[in-house]
């Protein structure tokens, strides 16, 4: 099976590769105010990629599978975004382990770290959903954080509260603060 953190090694690749074969566009532009004379300078993206519908593949296997609406490039601040994302990831026999949609997201290349922002729903490979509306993955601690509401539901139980650090398969968790939730299997409700 493969490793989570070569998962979304391949989509920072994802990002920095496909994007060179496409040509710049007047998207909406980024805003910058950081001068000393309050002169506002507009930030253009190098490449623009409209309906990606791209697949990874790490020698003979088929990694991933990314789907999204546009993607756009901006080297100069090392930042890759993306809106509408569907993001499957596979294991070597080509079965899906997990999933990833947001409403946009953004990945630093050089920094090894990803965001998705928005409507964020992730699900594992044993049936296990996170619910969230930004959650953040940082590849050199191979963890998921967010300090938003999160709801986790998993055969039937569900955990809710504020703040989250977990691995990516979402094995081990920890909700930070406010936790509450239900639990199925001995119809207890957590406080």
């Amino acid at each position: 099976m493969r490793k989570p953190a070569t998962l979304v090694r391949t989509i920072f690749t994802l990002f920095a590769v496909t994007v060179i074969f496409w040509g710049c566009s007047s998207r909406d532009d980024i805003k910058s105010t950081g001068d000393s004379d309050s002169t506002e300078a507009v930030i253009r993206p190098d490449q623009f990629l409209v309906d990606a519908r791209i697949t990874l593949y790490d020698g003979p296997y088929r990694t991933t599978d990314l789907y999204a609406d546009s993607i756009e490039k901006y080297e100069g601040i090392d930042s890759s975004l993306a809106w509408n994302l569907k993001v499957h990831f596979f294991d070597t026999l080509g079965n899906e382990i997990s999933y990833l949609e947001s409403d946009s997201g953004v990945v630093r290349e050089k920094a090894d770290f990803m965001e998705v922002f928005g409507h964020v729903k992730v699900r594992t490979e044993d049936s296990a959903y996170l619910f969230t509306e930004q959650l953040a993955y940082d590849i050199k601690t191979d963890s998921i954080m967010t300090e938003k509401f999160v709801k986790i539901v998993q055969q039937g139980d569900t955990i809710q509260g504020y703040g989250l650090v977990a691995d990516q398969q979402l094995k081990k968790t920890r909700i930070k603060r406010q936790v509450t939730g239900t639990l199925k299997s001995s119809k207890t409700v957590l406080d």
